[in-house]
């Protein structure tokens, strides 16, 4: 036991530990910190896809009522213009499809109940946003309006078969439905003309 203790205590005094080791030994010890999200390439991608997600579908959004007031804008506006406000005049409505058919557009629209006993003055094609639409002229109990017809490709988003929407657009009211795979606009002074004309008989 004493000669353990002598060696021991030789050994204490014989290796001593650098006065600079604690801080040498701190030195070498790595700090690991968590990689930011934006840095790890599947989160990124993933932020990406939600935002761009998310962007389109505010998109949609906004794209729709836009689209719809431009269209019924542009259409009010062809309404109210009443130079060259046809390009084939006509109170015939047989001669005015033919008309249509032979500048390839079709006539398979439905008219509203009231407008058939109503007279024709002619028609025109409308240009909107590279589709065309057709625009019938009546008087009807001489109050003027105007039949607007593009196919749902113009306005693939209007609601089918939906109750018609009344909104004011460049001084006229408008009434907007859709049937047939065709959407319609159809212009007048009011209202309650417009409920008239589209009330089921």
């Amino acid at each position: 036991m004493v000669i353990t203790a002598r060696i021991q205590s030789r050994l204490e005094t014989a290796i001593s530990a650098p006065a600079t080791l604690k801080s040498e030994l701190l030195a070498l010890r790595k700090t690991v910190r968590p990689t930011p999200w934006w840095f790890q390439p599947m989160k990124l991608a993933a932020a990406v896809v939600a935002t761009a997600l998310l962007g389109a579908g505010l998109l949609l959004m906004t794209k729709k009522p836009a689209q719809l007031a431009s269209f019924r804008e542009t259409m009010a506006q062809r309404s109210s213009d009443m130079q060259d406000h046809v390009e084939f005049a006509s109170h015939d409505i047989a001669k005015i499809q033919q008309w249509l058919q032979g500048h390839n557009m079709t006539t398979d629209f439905a008219l509203p109940a009231l407008l058939q006993g109503g007279t024709p003055q002619g028609c025109r094609l409308v240009d909107w946003n590279g589709h065309k639409a057709t625009m019938i002229c009546f008087m009807l109990n001489g109050e003027h309006m105007d039949l607007f017809v593009i196919d749902r490709d113009g306005l693939p988003n209007f609601p089918e078969n939906g109750a018609p929407q009344f909104a004011k657009a460049g001084g006229l009211m408008t009434a907007m439905w859709a049937n047939g795979g065709k959407v319609y606009l159809l212009t007048g002074g009011s209202k309650e003309l417009l409920q008239k004309v589209l009330q089921p008989t």
